[in-house]
């Protein structure tokens, strides 16, 4: 049977990988033509009986027109083209089964696409592979507020996910700058980390359940809502970061943290990556438990952002700057320690220079030179 994606960023072989790795792989656009060594395999092309086919399958949740199709075969830089000549979107775990069964007796290579934010060419056909576009599964299917758990299907939006934990008390444990676009099924995919990696860990620890449909068309259903379950394989976890290329994540449940209270943001410079190295030893151990995330940036990454943001450096030019967040509950709390751990890197010379974070906007502008 031929390997399909899993749910929708990143990777591409699909169904290249059960026979080999290809020795050619072409992207190409108006502007750029990069060639990896991949050939396309010996698949079928989509022909008229396999529109009327899906036809029967999803509807009018197809897109043939080319003028419809071409966002689709287009990465989100425009660096990759591909040269697929349908989208199809389905809404449902069935319509994905279904799809797939067909694809696969067929021999018709897929790539899933979500949000289509990945910066490797990766969302987008090699070829002219089927497209199938999960941005009709976007429904929250459930919220245990109690648990702390969201079930919901992969097409969902991250942010707004988050928009609608907001008045609960709850956040995603994941965060990105692609969050107004990227879809979660294409996170858990790609396993992406995000700028709270430190503070609520991978993906691998906070998705407890996943429904996946393999490249067959069969569905494989390892859902579950139980943050404790040390019974048997945790065969999702395979699917997590696969990249695709195991099956399509359709339907996912995932553990929330509560949503801070108090946020607090320093930026800080220094001289060296020696005394970066020692913010974060001194970080972790002073700040402990409301550490949330912890970023570097050297001048020319500064500097490009302040240019592209059009913002001002509250610090002098350094060599590196680092940018630490705190979140908890108790903002008088959490300010104390801020203030213990920044008065230990002043009087042990480890920084230059630092600012906090005064206001809401202030960190607002913070995190979006940290995104």
């Amino acid at each position: 049977m031929s390997i399909c994606l899993s749910a929708m960023c990143m990777c591409k072989f699909g169904a290249y990988l059960t026979r080999g790795f290809p020795k050619q792989r072409i992207f190409s656009s108006s502007t750029t033509r990069i060639s990896t060594k991949i050939k396309r395999g010996s698949f079928s092309q989509v022909a008229d009986s396999d529109v009327i086919a899906f036809r029967n399958i999803v509807g009018n949740n197809i897109l043939t027109d080319p003028s419809d199709v071409d966002p689709y075969n287009i990465d989100c830089q425009r660096s990759y083209r591909g040269k697929s000549s349908i989208v199809l979107r389905p809404n449902t775990t069935d319509q994905v089964s279904q799809i797939l069964e067909y694809c696969n007796k067929r021999n018709l290579a897929v790539v899933p696409q979500g949000g289509n934010t990945g910066l490797v060419g990766g969302s987008v056909p090699v070829f002219d592979e089927v497209i199938l576009s999960m941005s009709l599964l976007n429904k929250v299917i459930s919220l245990d507020e109690v648990g702390g758990i969201l079930t919901c299907e992969a097409g969902c939006v991250l942010e707004m996910l988050n928009d609608r934990l907001a008045d609960k008390g709850l956040v995603m444990p994941i965060d990105l700058a692609s969050k107004g676009s990227c879809q979660i099924g294409g996170n858990i995919s790609t396993n992406a980390g995000g700028i709270r990696f430190s503070r609520y860990g991978s993906l691998h620890g906070n998705v407890l359940g996943l429904k996946i449909v393999l490249a067959d068309g069969s569905i494989l259903d390892c859902m579950s809502a139980h943050r404790k379950d040390n019974t048997g394989y945790d065969l999702k976890q395979l699917f997590i970061g696969a990249e695709g290329t195991l099956g399509i994540i359709t339907e996912l449940a995932v553990a929330l943290p509560p949503k801070p209270k108090a946020i607090n943001v320093v930026l800080l410079s220094c001289e060296s990556f020696d005394k970066v190295r020692q913010i974060v030893v001194l970080a972790r151990s002073m700040l402990g438990e409301i550490l949330s995330a912890t970023e570097l940036m050297d001048s020319e990454a500064m500097e490009f952002v302040v240019k592209q943001a059009k913002l001002v450096n509250p610090l002098d030019k350094s060599p590196f700057y680092v940018l630490i967040e705190t979140a908890g509950t108790d903002d008088e709390h959490d300010r104390k320690k801020l203030d213990a751990f920044l008065e230990s890197l002043f009087n042990e010379g480890i920084i230059d220079s630092g600012t906090v974070a005064g206001s809401v906007k202030e960190v607002s502008v913070c995190i979006m030179v940290l995104l």
